[in-house]
């Protein structure tokens, strides 16, 4: 019996080992998970900027009519938003949910859906020479909180898909983009530092944006926070 146990002793260590790794393999794959939120096709369009903006709607705040000479796509990242493209049924945005809205036809409604609460939005328009990012029906009669982000410029921009994602980074957890066109990143939550192909990391806290005008780059994201999960928004423009 001794001699059996004693067969058995690195048989079961093995095991032991291996059950081990890929305890450690599956922490490491949870530091990071990535879904796909919306993809969007529309019309090639040369674009030469992206203008970003990051609104906040006071409770009950209603949007005015307005349209858009670019389309925008953009990610809800606090509260709800009543959204209703002239033409079609109103819906739901709530906090986690991208948007698309098109060039063209008039935006009826996208107005903060609660009445005692905050609604924060991001949206960046895909814009070509010398186009307004939008276009409001009247004189604005009321101040609207858009705190502007830094603007892209992109060089020889034929642009037709915007695929939007969402990546969770847990503490001290990180991710790498390799995007195939130019890129918008949002950090919807947290502190992540952002380092382009290899050079020193910049620290981006939540409300914050980062960018790549085109491909052949690689972008690195680390939560900062030993603590508190990261929340990273990618739009991946092709």
């Amino acid at each position: 019996m001794t001699n059996l146990i004693k067969r058995l002793n690195p048989l079961a260590l093995a095991i032991a080992i291996l059950s081990m790794s890929a305890t450690s393999l599956a922490a490491a794959d949870a530091l990071e998970s990535t879904t796909k939120l919306l993809s969007v096709q529309f019309e090639p369009r040369e674009v030469v900027k992206v203008e970003a903006g990051d609104f906040h709607f006071l409770p009950g705040q209603i949007a005015p009519i307005h349209s858009h000479a670019a389309p925008a796509i953009g990610y809800v990242s606090k509260g709800a938003i009543l959204y209703q493209v002239e033409g079609e049924k109103p819906q739901l945005l709530r906090e986690g949910d991208a948007f698309y809205e098109p060039a063209g036809p008039r935006i009826l409604r996208f107005d903060n859906a609660s009445a005692t609460e905050e609604a924060i939005f991001i949206d960046f328009n895909l814009q070509q020479k010398n186009e307004p990012f939008i276009v409001f029906e009247k004189k604005l009669t009321e101040a609207i909180d858009r705190r502007e982000l830094p603007t892209l410029h992109i060089k020889n921009g034929e642009i037709d898909r915007a695929d939007i994602f969402v990546s969770e980074i847990e503490a001290k957890g990180k991710k790498t983009l390799n995007p195939n066109g130019p890129l918008l990143g949002y950090v919807a939550q947290g502190v992540v530092n952002v380092s382009i192909n290899g050079l020193a990391a910049k620290e981006i806290i939540a409300g914050g944006s980062f960018s790549l005008a085109s491909a052949n780059s690689s972008v690195t994201l680390v939560n900062g926070s030993s603590v508190v999960p990261a929340k990273v928004i990618a739009f991946h423009l092709q």
